[in-house]
């Protein structure tokens, strides 16, 4: 095996004037592998490399203490601080060169488009989700060089749902939906009275959506319900909740009822648009089922909705 060391690569030199046979490779113009030993030579165009095959055994070591070109450009540094950033956030974008006489930047996003300082930095906001990819660009005595960076731009999480809390019921009860009690979905009736059968130490719940509607109304138990005694209402997210807003709640002796509101309606229980609510009654003090006032087996009240 013959052993060529101590030679830089980037000094290769074909000696050769039409045809590779014809050609001995003469490495930094001292040691050379002859043209009988060659079988072929490839050149890579993206780096620059020599790939030589031979056909006798060589030793060919890359030598990086040669001497280097001390005026060329190049880009010592580029980078994103930090390189991903969210909707609004900001980045630094930091550069350093040598051997510059001047230098540029072209983006995607437009906020660092033109010349800039040979090195230096600068902060940016970018408000839009997506890549931001600049790409530097430095001229000297040996021509340009480039770099890209890539900053990723994520958009924002979703702001988490608001969890609704509610107190448990110690009362055992019985959920229906408005449509199913009064024939007709909510906001609807116009104006109407229907009988409700509660347990006498539980409590009904009537389900609704708000749906998109901008309206008001009244609930109420009348006076002359059919079962006496005195009845709880309130309306909350949750079945059989009674721990509510006072504007939300009522007790009925005579008179008196629920005003819900999606318009904004002074003094009512105001609804939030697209979410479901609940209407629970109860004959008890909504927590504590020996609080009945109902003494019939069957306690029934009459509702009365009213929309117009």
């Amino acid at each position: 095996m013959r052993k060529l060391n101590g030679f830089r690569l980037l000094f290769i030199s074909l000696a050769f004037i039409s045809s590779i046979a014809t050609a001995d490779v003469i490495l930094n113009g001292v040691n050379s592998i002859p043209t009988t030993d060659i079988t072929g030579i490839q050149v890579n165009h993206v780096n620059g490399n020599l790939m030589i095959t031979t056909s006798s055994a060589y030793t060919v070591t890359k030598d990086d203490s040669g001497p280097v070109d001390a005026n060329a450009v190049s880009i010592t540094s580029f980078s994103a601080t930090p390189s991903t950033i969210t909707e609004g956030g900001s980045t630094t974008i930091s550069w350093s060169t040598q051997n510059a006489d001047s230098c540029a930047v072209s983006d995607n996003v437009g906020q660092l488009n033109g010349p800039v300082d040979v090195s230096g930095s600068a902060d940016l906001t970018i408000a839009t989700a997506g890549t931001y990819s600049p790409t530097l660009t430095c001229q000297g005595v040996s021509g340009p060089v480039s770099r890209t960076l890539t900053v990723t731009i994520n958009a924002p999480a979703p702001a988490p749902s608001p969890t609704t809390t509610c107190t448990t019921s110690p009362l055992s009860g019985v959920t229906k939906t408005w449509n199913s009690f009064w024939g007709v979905s909510f906001p609807g009736p116009g104006y109407s009275n229907k009988n409700a059968t509660i347990a006498r130490s539980g409590y009904m719940a009537l389900k609704f959506d708000t749906g998109n509607i901008v309206d008001s109304g009244l609930m109420v138990t009348v006076g002359n319900t059919i079962t006496s005694g005195v009845r709880f209402g309130a309306v909350s997210e949750c079945p059989g909740d009674f721990k509510v807003a006072r504007e939300c709640d009522h007790v009925w002796g005579l008179g008196g009822g629920i005003s819900w509101a999606t318009n904004g309606k002074t003094g009512a229980c105001q609804l939030k648009p697209n979410t479901t609510y609940y209407l629970n009654l109860t004959f008890t003090d909504g927590f504590d089922s020996g609080s009945s006032t109902c003494t019939s087996s069957s306690c029934v009240a009459t509702l009365q909705h009213v929309n117009r």
